[in-house]
């Protein structure tokens, strides 16, 4: 349950035996203001709820559709509860097959589900990327910090080159019909659920939802600076930071590998003691894995009653044949 969380603390050993103050990590940490913190968790939690929110979108224009939006708000957070649990992504195949035992899923099928998900991955990534690339062109990026900015230009680049290829495939697949058979379908199937890359109204939607969310990920890591009294217009350099990061698989939640571009980040660009910044770090992905299970929890819980008071439908009566 708290793997994330043991990689970050044991790799808080490991920079503590090269010479970070951990005395400096433990006041830091028992010095957060806890009204700070509830905050954070909150806008966390309406950050994520909106990018489910944005998930639905994709489904609609991808034509997976029957799925009300409580269940695919329910179906995310326990998604999400998964990916903090879970290391490389592997949540993400929660989410599909948990969609998947849906009917409008199984009606959908998994490659239409499977189109859909790559369509919400590949804007979200868009949407995120652009605003990284503005944080670290408005902002200056001294000492480590500096190599964000050519991070950002990358990631933006690998986002748009992927979103552009699919479309340039699906447009050829249409076009020559090539891939005959269930190959062909399963792909025409995924083609059609990444819909939302295509333009139009739920695409507006969706990448609307995916900028209110982000806006709501800065102010959460906002109050979180706050809350460790480290400046709060950092926020922006700490995302930036933290979804870089979070490009480079491994560890459940980006553990580890956001200690290593996080820390120096905010020692080099801001001044902030070592052991306050990884105690911050910490603190991001307690107040992610936390709000997540809590909220997948509940989630859980809540569909589970709501299968429960659902009425059972009685089996239609077969109809005999008619005589000759």
């Amino acid at each position: 349950m708290f793997a994330s969380l043991a990689i970050a603390l044991g790799g808080a050993l490991l920079l503590g035996a090269g010479g970070l103050d951990l005395g400096g990590v433990g006041a830091a940490m028992a010095g957060a203001d806890p009204l700070l913190l509830v905050a954070a968790a909150a806008l966390y939690a309406l950050g994520q709820t909106l990018s489910g929110a944005m998930w639905a979108a994709c489904h609609e224009a991808g034509g997976v559709r029957g799925m009300s939006l409580p269940t695919t708000l329910g179906l995310h957070w326990v998604a999400r509860g998964a990916c903090e649990v879970m290391p490389a992504g592997l949540g993400e195949a929660v989410r599909v097959g948990a969609v998947r035992r849906h009917t409008a899923g199984r009606l959908a099928g998994t490659p239409r589900i499977v189109g859909a998900l790559a369509g919400y991955k590949a804007l979200d990534a868009l949407v995120t990327g652009g605003a990284v690339l503005a944080i670290a062109l408005a902002m200056p990026m001294p000492g480590p910090a500096a190599h964000l900015r050519a991070l950002a230009v990358v990631a933006l680049a690998v986002a748009a080159g992927g979103v552009v290829g699919w479309r340039l495939i699906s447009r050829r697949r249409r076009a020559d019909g090539r891939v005959p058979g269930r190959i062909g379908r399963a792909l025409g199937a995924a083609g059609s659920g990444a819909g939302v890359l295509g333009g139009g109204v739920q695409t507006r939607r969706a990448a609307v939802l995916a900028a209110v969310a982000l806006v709501a990920r800065i102010l959460s890591l906002g109050a979180l600076l706050a809350a460790f009294g480290a400046p709060v217009a950092a926020a922006g350099l700490v995302f930036c930071a933290v979804v870089l990061s979070g490009v480079i698989p491994g560890a459940p939640g980006g553990a580890g590998a956001r200690e290593a571009v996080l820390i120096p980040t905010l020692v080099g660009a801001y001044a902030v003691p070592a052991g306050q910044a990884l105690a911050l770090s910490i603190a991001i992905q307690a107040v992610a894995l936390v709000t997540s299970l809590a909220m997948a929890a509940v989630c859980l819980a809540a569909m589970a009653l709501a299968r429960r008071g659902a009425p059972a439908v009685a089996p239609e009566p077969a109809t005999a044949p008619a005589a000759a």
